[in-house]
């Protein structure tokens, strides 16, 4: 079976627009200064279809930079429906979602339509 953020995550890393930023599901033990990680957090799935709600949080060490991120990952999240499972991706919100005050973070929530058996 499909694992959305890890398909994700492999098609966001080959996107010329992330070079030198990483992006996982993790947040990496040597944080870099901007990373992206993708997390599942919700959502619904029949036989034949999954609308997983993820998480897609852009990390920077500024409020600006982390928004600035966000704002790349949100027009190639778009072209994620180049992935032959992706039927559609739904952006639901974007905001600035901080880990504390010294950690500036921003976070993407999308919805995507997935189909299993391809």
């Amino acid at each position: 079976m499909l694992s959305i953020e890890t398909t994700l995550v492999q098609f966001l890393n080959r996107q010329p627009e992330l070079t030198g930023i990483p992006v996982s599901t993790d947040v990496p033990p040597q944080r870099p200064e901007r990373f992206v990680t993708v997390e599942r957090v919700g959502g619904d799935e029949t036989p034949f279809t999954d609308h997983p709600m993820l998480a897609i949080q852009c990390w920077g060490t500024s409020r600006m930079q982390a928004s600035f991120l966000a704002q790349r990952v949100k027009t190639l999240l778009e072209r994620a429906t180049r992935i032959p499972a992706v039927a559609r991706v739904r952006i639901e919100s974007t905001l600035n979602d901080p880990l504390d005050e010294h950690t500036p973070r921003y976070q993407i929530t999308a919805e995507l339509t997935v189909h299993k058996h391809m």
